[in-house]
């Protein structure tokens, strides 16, 4: 059975135990080097997506500074409609009063009219009249 087992040799061999320490110092410094590698890359993975983030969150500002800048611009707009729609408003009664004197003195001349054609009939219609 132990024949069956075939043992390899390796490639190299060490000499001295001052290699096979240079060697595990080697192999040490190349793990460290690797770990430090792959720290600054995932370091580097989340400076851009944090960098990603603070794009996204000064571009949803920007936007909210644009919505605020339009809301305050619709409500100028609509503060000045209704400043200019309650104008009228405020002078209705007087407008009312203005109008109703104009039409009272347009009913009162078409009265007086009327009044006068009654009169001027009624002259004509005397000496018709038979007592």
């Amino acid at each position: 059975m132990d024949r069956d087992f075939k043992t390899t040799t390796p490639a190299y061999t060490f000499q001295s135990s001052s290699d096979r320490l240079l060697s595990i110092q080697l192999l040490d410094f190349k793990t460290s080097l690797l770990e430090a590698v792959e720290e600054l890359r995932v370091r580097r993975d989340a400076e851009i997506n944090y960098e990603d983030q603070i794009n996204k969150i000064i571009m949803e500002k920007q936007e909210l500074e644009w919505q605020k800048v339009r809301i305050k611009l619709i409500l100028q707009r609509q503060k000045y409609r209704l400043c200019c729609f309650n104008i009228p408003f405020k002078f209705y009664p007087l407008l009312v009063m203005n109008m109703t004197s104009d039409l009272k003195g347009k009913y009162q001349l078409a009265i007086e009219t009327k009044e006068k054609e009654i009169d001027g009939l009624k002259k004509t219609l005397k000496p018709l009249q038979v007592n």
